[in-house]
C-alpha cells in the first residue's frame, strides 16, 4: 500500500506559501511601505485619496511558478526547492513593483504633475518637485510628512556625489530655499485643515 502523506504535504504547502509571501515582501521595498489588506473575493477594491475621494481600483494579476517531476523531487535537496521558490518570488516581485511604477507614471502623466522639461535629477530639480506636491504635517511646522524619494541605485549614487560636490554656500542656499517651500506648504496645510468640515 502506498501512503499519501496528505497532512504533511498540506503543512509543506502552507510553509512554502508563507515563505513565498515573505520573500516577495523582502524584494518589494517600495511596495512594502504601503499598508496591506487581504481581500478574499471580488475583482475590484477601492481606496481613499488625500482629498477623501473614493477611487475604484482593478486588480492586476501577478503570477509565477515552477514544476517538478517525481524524479526531480526524489533527488532535490530542500535548499534547491527553496531556491526555486526564491526565483518565483523574484519574478513576482518584479511584476508587482513594475506594475506600481507603471500605474504611478500613468497617474502622474494624467495629472500633469511633471517638472517642466523633465530635467535630470539635481538639487534644483528636487526643489522644483517639492514645490509641486502636496505636503501634510503632523500638527507643527517642524514635522512635515515628506514623501519617500525612490530612485535607481545608480541615480542614488549620483545624487550623493552631487551633494558631496556642493559648496557650503550652495548648501546654505539649498536649505534656505527648502525652508521657504516648507513654510509655504505649512500655510497651505493649515488652510486645508481650517476648511475641513467636522462630522459626527
Amino acid at each position: 500500500m502506498i501512503v499519501d502523506f496528505t497532512s504533511i504535504k498540506e503543512k509543506f504547502h502552507q510553509g512554502i506559501n508563507i515563505f513565498l509571501r515573505e520573500e516577495v515582501k523582502r524584494r518589494t521595498p517600495f511596495l512594502s511601505m504601503v499598508g496591506t489588506r487581504y481581500i478574499h473575493e471580488g475583482n475590484r477594491t477601492s481606496c481613499e485619496t488625500v482629498d477623501h475621494e473614493e477611487k475604484n481600483l482593478d486588480y492586476k494579476k501577478v503570477e509565477s511558478g515552477f514544476s517538478l517531476t517525481r524524479e526531480e523531487m526524489s533527488e532535490m535537496t530542500f535548499k534547491e526547492i527553496v531556491e526555486k521558490v526564491q526565483e518565483s518570488a523574484k519574478d513576482m516581485a518584479g511584476q508587482m513593483e513594475g506594475g506600481v511604477f507603471q500605474t504611478l507614471n500613468e497617474m502622474i502623466n494624467k495629472t500633469g504633475n511633471i517638472i517642466p522639461g523633465n530635467p535630470p535629477f539635481s538639487p534644483e530639480a528636487f526643489l522644483k518637485g517639492l514645490e509641486m506636491i502636496r505636503i501634510d504635517f503632523d500638527d507643527t511646522r517642524e514635522k512635515p510628512n515628506l514623501p519617500s524619494l525612490v530612485m535607481h541605485p545608480k541615480l542614488a549614487q549620483k545624487a550623493k556625489e552631487q551633494e558631496a560636490r556642493m559648496t557650503n554656500k550652495e548648501k546654505r542656499q539649498f536649505d534656505k530655499k527648502q525652508k521657504e517651500i516648507l513654510d509655504k506648504k505649512y500655510k497651505q496645510y493649515v488652510a486645508r485643515e481650517n476648511k475641513r468640515k467636522l462630522v459626527d
